[in-house]
């Protein structure tokens, strides 16, 4: 049994690591694919929540194009913006910004972010978590709760609709993130209902959760 459990683990990080090389390989299609959308859209059933927030520090994981650490810096906030995938993470970084710094990091442990700051008022994962097999979602969690300021806001959108075999997408659901979430004191403030996708695709929707801090 354990030798069945570290088998599927080997393999889902292959899944992930296979995923992240398709994204750098064709790093120019996706540019412009996530630029081609406005992040105010994208964003627009939580996006309002900001106003509620210090603008400090945020932490967009899987930053991709940087169109949403663009977004978050044109509003002042300082922007870790963390990308694995090297070619996307290069080219977008060719579009500088004074309030951004992008960091070669992943999830599950966000191993290699930068020493400072400590924590984060805003932490973004979008289009990210149904990458994230089975056995690596608890780890992450527990490094995006260690990471978040006690009074600050974990948003992360989750994505339903078939999956593609280029980069392997798993099942997500908010009843899942809810029982991770309180794992590390950390509870759902909102959920979104579902939205469309605002690449057009008919068969992919998006619900969006804000987690925060238990009291």
């Amino acid at each position: 049994m354990i030798q069945n459990y570290a088998l599927q683990g080997m393999q889902q990080e292959f899944f992930l690591n296979n995923t992240i090389n398709y994204y750098s390989e064709n790093a120019q299609q996706f540019l412009t694919q996530y630029d081609s959308v406005d992040a105010t859209e994208v964003h627009a059933s939580w996006y309002q929540h900001l106003a509620n927030l210090p603008v400090e520090y945020a932490l967009d994981v899987g930053a991709g194009s940087g169109r949403d650490a663009r977004w978050l810096a044109e509003q002042g906030w300082q922007v870790t913006a963390v990308e694995p995938a090297e070619q996307l993470r290069l080219l977008a970084s060719k579009l500088p910004h004074p309030h951004i710094r992008w960091c070669d990091a992943s999830l599950p442990h966000l191993a290699n972010l930068p020493a400072t700051p400590h924590h984060y008022s805003l932490i973004l994962l979008s289009a990210v978590w149904m990458h994230l097999p089975d056995a690596q979602r608890e780890p992450a969690m527990a490094a995006l709760a260690s990471k978040l300021d006690l009074q600050g806001t974990l948003v992360i959108s989750l994505r339903f609709g078939p999956s593609d075999p280029k980069r392997p997408m798993f099942p997500v659901s908010i009843e899942e993130i809810q029982e991770l979430a309180a794992q590390f004191n950390l509870k759902i403030t909102n959920a979104s209902s579902r939205n469309i996708d605002q690449l057009k695709r008919s068969d992919v929707h998006w619900e969006t959760v804000l987690l925060q801090h238990m009291e």
